[in-house]
């Protein structure tokens, strides 16, 4: 006779894992099981335990908010720390020191017009480098070199004023005196702007440069004979000079040259803004630098 509670054994996972309280009769077959564990218990949730809830969400939003501003003060520390370190790094070790990329942009450059030159009929040939082609029998300049050149002349003035240096701003055209003027008292700097016509043997009065020797001299306009004399006293006594070098100028005593327009007003007022944002931005880093050794002392 056949057993009531036998069973016989399978091999198959799932046959061994039945709970021995389930009655596997025959009588019993087909009917689905379930385990007393699978089984939810009601939710009981009271008020008590719901303010518990509320309490802790509440202290570990503040633990959380506590963390991010110790984490702030943490970052703002070191931000400061980096700033000093930056302040006593040599200017001259850092490709951009002063971020002189950031004071113009190319679009800024085509709006001032510095890209037009001069008629095909009157251009330099030591100029051809910096010629990007011709439009309507018009010497166009790269604007391109124009960017890299004064990058790098926008950089020598910043680390010659950040060391303490002397600038001098040359004028030698009608109309622009007030432009240059402004820009060098803007930034504290010295000002030439003589538009004496001069004859060809003629010797410019070039005492102030024997007197007052300065460590630049930024020259707006190079094509005139008062300019070229400038330069070859500049070279004589080995004072570096940045100029504005058009289609039709020779740069052959030029340290710096930077290829652009001479004649429009909007590219001179251009490179004046420029050269005195730089000279202010590098004479405030020089200011924080000798506060910052002060404080220190």
């Amino acid at each position: 006779t056949r057993c009531l509670f036998s069973r016989p054994l399978s091999t198959d996972s799932t046959d061994n894992n039945t709970p021995d309280h389930m009655d596997v009769s025959p009588e019993n077959e087909g009917v689905n099981f379930v385990k007393k564990s699978d089984v939810l218990e009601p939710a009981n949730d009271t008020v008590e335990s719901f303010e518990q809830k509320k309490v802790c969400d509440e202290k570990s939003h503040s633990e959380m908010l506590d963390n991010l501003n110790s984490l702030h003060s943490i970052v703002l520390s070191h931000r400061k720390a980096l700033d000093q370190q930056s302040l006593k790094e040599r200017p001259i070790a850092r490709e951009d020191f002063f971020n002189v990329k950031s004071l113009f942009t190319l679009r800024e450059l085509f709006d001032s017009r510095v890209h037009l030159g001069h008629h095909i009929g009157c251009w330099h040939s030591a100029n051809k480098k910096y010629l990007y082609g011709i439009r309507n029998n018009m010497h166009i300049i790269d604007i391109a070199s124009t960017e890299q050149h004064l990058w790098r002349a926008l950089n020598v003035v910043s680390l010659l004023a950040y060391s303490g240096g002397s600038v001098v701003f040359v004028n030698n055209r009608k109309g622009y005196n007030q432009i240059v003027k402004r820009a060098a008292r803007s930034c504290g700097q010295r000002y030439w702007t003589k538009t004496t016509e001069l004859g060809k043997y003629d010797e410019p009065d070039m005492t102030w440069l024997d007197k007052a020797k300065p460590d630049l001299v930024i020259c707006s306009s190079v094509n005139n004979p008062l300019s070229r004399k400038l330069l070859l006293h500049c070279n004589k006594y080995l004072v570096p000079s940045i100029g504005i070098v058009d289609s039709d100028v020779d740069p052959t005593n030029l340290t710096y040259v930077i290829p652009g327009n001479d004649d429009s007003t909007q590219s001179v007022l251009l490179y004046h803004k420029v050269f005195a944002k730089a000279i202010q931005r590098a004479k405030a880093a020089r200011v924080a630098l000798q506060d910052l050794e002060s404080s220190s002392r």
